[in-house]
């Protein structure tokens, strides 16, 4: 595929690697990039960077990490970091000539698209060559001709007295024939003139001396070397990264060229729609042009055309070639687009988005909510019901974790495999496409975000349809479903909640007792419980008349759902234990412990009751902006009461907050403050030591959470705090007051008295 890599004018050269010492940072050698953001050099270039003694030491370095510059072939060059992979030491030598001496390392940091890897061809005698010192400067391009080559040594003489010879700091870098544009060898030593014996000074030139010599590894070798040590792999090149082929000698090569375009069954059809649609070699120059722009491929500048085998030959092997051809096409010709879609799908090669549309998808999805980020399993699910998924792409709690690199990791994941979903079998209007899985899961990513991130998304997906040749009927079919759906899951919690009346007394010798009273909510507000009236119990005959309320409720709830205990408290009663009374169970078999069984938060509406009107407009406020308000932390530094007072005033749309790091009698006045300020949600450990200085395990491993995630992340910690106490030490309270949850008749206590 001559067109998409042109042959080299004179001085072009390809990508070359400079191999850097870790003492100064001097270039010590060369490499030559290999796919997959690797390259190969020679094993004593890395013993000469690592400042070994013996360059030919055999043994394999234990910390070969190395700092490299990466030469681009627009002369630019990349700082990088390259870790050993291969090893192939020095072996035995004559004195002049030895075996082995190969390495091959990983760069850490990618490549940009533009910086490719040579092709390779086998050495022959006669070549005429080019090789460059490891500082990659243009001044030190040196000149030679394969004179010998027996497929183990190629000698390499250079071709005339004049310019640079080839020598020390050369070697691993590549042997360049720019008839072949390919990398035929590394160089390997250069013979030099005899040295002074005593001194070690070169003696004097004669001209019965050596002169201009040198020796390289000829890339047959390599191969077999590789081969050797079962790391031909490294010579792989990616699927789709056409004309990166590592070449070989037509009698080696597995397949012919022509053997594997004909293996692809849509590339005879593929050259013959092109044929059609870009007759005219001045149109297909520019779409040719474009294209490899758009892909990162390199084309000829000579205003030459591609032919339509050697383009349909890109769009077989470079997965976002077709795309950005259909983007290309389409203002002008949105049949033959169709067409050529259709034909690319019998490949297997061709994705869904060009390159520009998924660098704008990604962008966008990193701008939505972290609580939207956190529901994309449940979203997919929902917009592609009859797909099989695998668990482990959308398994995981980190899809909305602060960690940016992994959140963008885990979406280009899920965006990628979602590319190769059909999307489901509904009609479509004759002559247009169905709407594939992925633009139906951003369809419906935007009908849960926020107006802006949520426009963007349908703006995106309006364009994208319009290039696939989807009828816009189909479309807002598919935006009503997702409307229907998001509306759905905004609608109140489903889940029953059940609300207990927490009151406390001690008896004479004052042990603790609690009167309890009782309601159900399953969506029709309110309705009160048999709960055995006023009589007093202790907290294992409370937890079980708990229980014996809630169990019935089980049998109407769908898999997966459990009931909620809300503890309507006073304010004296906020930190009393009630996540931890467990009832032995029928014959002591199987415990119960509240807080570990079932989602359970307090409630403390007399706060509110006391603070009066001005707050409750706040707590409204507050609660709308629960899944995009944020969340302030209390710790020692905010101070007491005023400074969580004057927190919580510029943070006006903080909706949840949490407290820790202060001593307990503080912590439970800023708990308080909190809630009678309006903060609908507040997280805070009850068991923190009195200084307050370790913080808490449990604030630490909560916070974070997206808050309606927030009851079953606690309940789940205490539960592991159940079985496993060392390690999960904390005693986490979640306060929850929600405006729009109908309270039962409760008898407060009287605002006006002092408290």
């Amino acid at each position: 595929m001559d067109w998409f890599r042109p042959a080299p004018a004179a001085g072009q050269r390809p990508a070359t690697v400079s191999v850097l010492s870790q003492a100064d940072h001097e270039a010590v050698g060369s490499g030559v990039l290999l796919p997959r953001d690797r390259f190969l050099t020679c094993a004593h270039v890395v013993n000469c960077a690592l400042g070994k003694e013996d360059t030919t030491c055999a043994e394999r370095p234990t910390a070969a990490t190395l700092k490299v510059l990466v030469h681009g072939p627009d002369g630019n060059a990349h700082a990088g970091t390259a870790r050993l992979a291969v090893w192939i030491p020095p072996g035995a030598t004559n004195g002049v000539e030895w075996d082995g001496d190969l390495a091959v390392l990983e760069l850490v940091e990618p490549l940009p698209r533009e910086v490719l890897p040579p092709r390779w061809r086998a050495m022959a005698e006669g070549q005429s060559v080019r090789a460059w010192h490891g500082s990659g400067l243009a001044a030190t391009i040196a000149t030679a001709r394969v004179t010998s080559c027996d497929g183990r040594i190629g000698y390499v003489d250079g071709t005339s007295m004049t310019g640079v010879a080839i020598d020390h700091g050369y070697s691993g870098g590549p042997l360049w024939s720019g008839e072949a544009d390919a990398v035929v060898g590394l160089v390997a030593a250069a013979l030099t003139p005899p040295h002074h014996p005593v001194n070690g000074a070169p003696l004097a030139y004669s001209p019965r001396h050596v002169a201009r010599r040198s020796w390289g590894i000829p890339w047959q070798r390599i191969r077999a070397e590789l081969a050797g040590v079962g790391a031909q792999h490294v010579l792989d090149e990616p699927e789709t990264e056409p004309g990166t082929e590592p070449e070989t000698e037509p009698e080696t090569e597995p397949e012919t060229e022509p053997a594997r375009r004909a293996a692809d069954p849509a590339h005879r059809a593929l050259a013959a729609l092109l044929g059609r649609a870009l007759a005219d070699p001045a149109r297909r120059a520019d779409c040719a042009r474009t294209v490899a722009g758009r892909c990162g491929h390199h084309h000829r500048a000579d205003g030459s055309a591609p032919s339509v085998d050697e383009f349909a030959r890109l769009l077989t092997t470079d997965g976002r070639a077709l795309p950005a051809l259909a983007e290309v096409l389409h203002p002008v010709d949105p049949r033959a687009v169709g067409e050529l879609l259709a034909v690319g799908r019998m490949s297997g090669v061709a994705r869904l988005l060009s390159p520009g549309e998924l660098g704008e998808l990604l962008a966008q999805l990193g701008t939505v909510p972290a609580a939207t980020a956190a529901r994309l399993p449940s979203v997919v699910r929902a917009a592609l019901p009859l797909a099989e998924l695998p668990g482990a792409l959308l398994a995981g709690a980190d899809w909305d974790s602060p960690d940016a690199t992994l959140r963008t990791a885990r979406i280009k994941a899920l965006v990628e495999y979602l590319e190769g979903l059909r999307g489901d079998s509904r009609p479509v209007p004759d002559g247009t496409s169905g709407v594939p899985g992925l633009l139906r899961v951003i369809v419906y990513v935007a009908a849960l975000c926020p107006p802006a991130p949520g426009d963007a998304l349908r703006r995106w997906s309006t364009a994208v349809a319009t290039r696939l040749g989807i009828h816009e009927a189909a479309l807002e079919e598919r935006r009503a479903d997702a409307h229907e759906w998001a509306q759905r899951q905004h609608a109140p919690a489903v889940a029953p909640r059940v609300l207990v009346r927490l009151t406390a007394h001690a008896d004479r010798d004052g042990a603790h007792l609690y009167r309890l009273r009782m309601w159900c909510n399953e969506g029709a507000g309110p309705r009160r419980v048999c709960d055995g009236g006023d009589r007093l119990r202790g907290a294992a005959q409370a937890a079980e008349d708990i229980l014996t309320v809630i169990e019935p409720l089980h049998r109407a709830l769908p898999v997966g759902t459990r009931p909620v205990i809300e503890l309507i408290v006073d304010r004296e009663a906020l930190e009393i234990p009630v996540d931890q009374w467990e009832w032995p169970g029928p014959a002591g078999l199987v415990p119960g412990m509240l807080g570990a069984e079932y989602p359970l938060v307090v409630n403390c509406p007399e706060l509110m009751q006391r603070a009066g009107e001005r707050f409750k407009a706040a707590l409204r406020h507050r609660q709308r902006l629960l899944d995009d308000g944020g969340a302030v932390h209390i710790d020692r530094s905010t101070g007491g009461k005023n400074g969580v007072y004057a927190l919580l005033m510029d943070q006006l749309d903080a909706a949840q907050a949490t407290v820790d790091g202060v001593p307990a009698d503080v912590r439970v006045e800023i708990v308080q403050v909190c809630l009678a300020m309006g903060v609908p949600v507040v997280l805070w450990d009850r068991g923190q030591d009195q200084d307050g200085e370790s913080g808490s395990h449990a604030v630490r491993a909560i916070a974070g959470t997206p808050p309606r995630r927030l009851p079953e992340t606690v309940r789940a910690y205490r539960a592991k705090t159940l079985g496993c106490p060392q390690t999960f030490p904390g005693r986490p309270v979640l306060a929850w007051a929600d405006a729009d949850h109908e309270l039962p008749r409760l008898e407060l206590a009287d605002p006006t008295e002092p408290s």
